[in-house]
């Protein structure tokens, strides 16, 4: 049993190192900044020893892809089950075979021993274009899923190690960024190759039954750890719902109901009740929604369990066919990675919030998404996903306040350096500082908000689609909701430009400003109770006014000294208790 236990141990860390291995690889060579310096894109190993592929190791990602490329690996082996052979690559990314939204692509390569198809390394990756009427695959106008770019179903890019020539130039003839798209292509490739080695090497060193039965027992203690957790919270069915803003066309305060029944160490989670599909493209394909929902639940449980199957195996999903949730074709679904995918997570901890609350909390993607075009000097397209402004929004959580640049869900994905931004595009980042009294309060505070000014030095163009606004991210336990967020294009200029919901194609001169204010995430428990010591450190450092501390945390601060009044703060306290109690 202890020799098992320790070649389990052996066997999943390696394949673990070899998930960071390949993500290392697609880092250093890929050719887009989406990849090389935003690192929006997830590594890992699947087996195929069943029916159906099971997740045994993930490196460190996009979290919101954590369980989205599962979908897409199932239907690349569903469609090519009996017509696999060595050197076989694969690429998906329809929403519509277990894909998010267009813009995810997954490259998928097994690895043969005796024969048998055993074990497939996978990199899901948002590229930076994806063909479709827009730069950029964000298309606030689109009206069914052809709208939002190339559907590229379940195909082979590689056969018995050919590379398929035609297939791979009609993919890249179909992007704006083919400049980029082809390198980016050979990096998730070059990924795959490497990770099918090195798994070759412990095929032949371990045997495929061998390697299996480790996998089985690495999986099996994830689910236990899962499975505990999820037993320590009472039996119970516990509902919520929250809504997204709009869904860019006309459609507003969009549902997403969320219903967790505990029963022992199991776990459903059913989203009867959601909207029904909408006409703009925040529709989120099943994989996306079940992605979001497995989110929510590992941020529920100890960040040192092994990311594998085994997190699943606990959980089931159901989704009603026709709902925002789990639309069907042709509805558009571009945006579902944001939205609402940021309401699917967040329903899920609302509803885990009643039984378990001091596991929730920290959830905030309600990104206000503003992208920007245009033609370099050398008559290439570039696109720009201004990631400077998406940051901040974390929430809190039970003994921590928000921390951190990016809410979990994008915590893989990591903040471009601002001087190679420069460098790979025509902008400046003028402005990307702190804001004080601009995040949820509570007895835990969330990430403070940003104020951030991106400018773009050539003519280019800017669409916006806001989140956030009126539905913004939720507090927990008693904790303050976020504030709303605020994006403003041609900042300072004539044609200055506040973004209300959407802002489709503004064009921008040279020297033109994008404004963001990015609020900071939800707090966690009543800000009457944060320590005032606390609450004085916040003020020293900017994050919260002396009014704000008086006006939501009930800490009296003497401005000559900037110390806390213990007498005031406690008699303010109490009073405001009594009245609350009383209204």
């Amino acid at each position: 049993m202890d020799q098992d236990m320790i070649l389990s141990q052996v066997v999943g860390g390696s394949l673990d190192a070899i998930a960071r291995e390949m993500s290392a690889t697609v880092t250093r060579t890929a050719r887009s900044p989406l990849f090389n310096e935003a690192h929006d894109f997830t590594t890992g190993v699947f087996d195929l020893s069943g029916r159906k592929s099971r997740l045994v190791a993930q490196a460190p990602g996009c979290t919101l892809h954590l369980y989205a490329i599962v979908g897409a690996v199932d239907h690349l082996i569903d469609a090519f089950r009996y017509d696999l052979h060595p050197g076989d690559i694969l690429l998906v990314n329809d929403p519509y075979h277990g894909g998010s939204h267009s813009l995810d692509w997954t490259i998928v390569m097994p690895v043969f021993y005796n024969r048998k198809p055993i074990l497939l390394p996978a990199v899901r990756s948002h590229m930076g274009d994806n063909g479709g009427p827009v730069a950029g695959g964000y298309n606030p106008k689109s009206q069914d899923i052809w709208h939002d770019g190339l559907r590229i179903p379940p195909l082979k890019i590689y056969e018995r190690g050919e590379k398929r020539q035609d297939v791979f130039d009609l993919i890249v003839a179909n992007n704006r960024l083919s400049h980029w798209l082809e390198g980016d292509l050979d990096a998730m490739i070059g990924a795959c190759k490497l990770a099918a080695g090195r798994i070759q090497q412990m095929l032949d060193q371990y045997g495929a039954e061998k390697m299996i039965g480790t996998i089985d027992n690495r999986i099996s203690y994830t689910e236990r750890r899962v499975r505990d957790e999820i037993a320590s919270w009472p039996d119970g069915t516990y509902s919520a719902e929250t809504y997204a803003d709009h869904d860019f066309q006309g459609n507003h305060d969009i549902k997403v109901k969320a219903t967790v029944t505990v029963t022992g160490s199991d776990l459903h989670i059913d989203f009867t009740g959601s909207s029904p599909q909408v006409d703009g493209f925040i529709n989120s394909p099943l994989s996306n929604t079940t992605s979001f929902a497995f989110v929510g639940i590992s941020t529920c449980c100890d960040e040192d369990i092994p990311i594998n199957e085994g997190y699943m195996n606990p959980v089931t999903v159901t989704a009603p066919e026709g709902t925002v949730v789990n639309p069907v074709l042709p509805a558009p679904c571009g945006h579902a990675t944001a939205c609402v995918g940021a309401e699917i997570a967040e329903a899920v901890l609302l509803a885990i919030a009643e039984c378990a609350p001091k596991r929730v909390g920290v959830n905030a993607h309600k990104l206000p998404l503003a992208y920007t075009n245009g033609v370099d000097e050398g008559g290439n397209q570039w696109v720009n996903l201004n990631f400077f402004g998406y940051t901040g929004g974390a929430g809190a959580a039970y003994q921590t306040d928000g921390w951190g640049l990016y809410p979990p869900v994008m915590t893989g994905v990591t903040l471009p350096s601002i001087e190679m931004n420069e460098i790979q595009y025509p902008s400046r980042v003028l402005r990307h500082e702190y804001v004080a009294d601009f995040t949820g309060s509570g007895k835990w505070r969330g990430t403070p908000g940003l104020d951030v000014q991106i400018q773009h030095l050539d003519n280019s163009s800017t669409s916006v689609m806001m989140a956030g606004v009126r539905n913004t991210t939720k507090g927990f336990v008693g904790g303050h909701d976020a504030p709303s967020n605020k994006v403003i294009v041609n900042y300072g200029s004539e044609n200055e430009q506040d973004v209300e919901e959407t802002a489709f194609a503004i064009k921008m001169p040279p020297g033109g400003i994008i404004q963001f204010y990015r609020a900071g995430g939800g707090g966690w428990g009543d800000p009457f109770e944060r320590d005032p010591e606390l609450v004085l450190e916040d003020v020293k450092n900017g994050y919260v006014s002396i009014e704000a501390a008086e006006k939501e945390y009930g800490v009296i601060i003497d401005r000559e000294d900037l110390s806390v009044n213990i007498d005031k703060t406690n008699r303010h306290r109490n009073s405001s208790k009594k009245k609350r109690m009383s209204d």
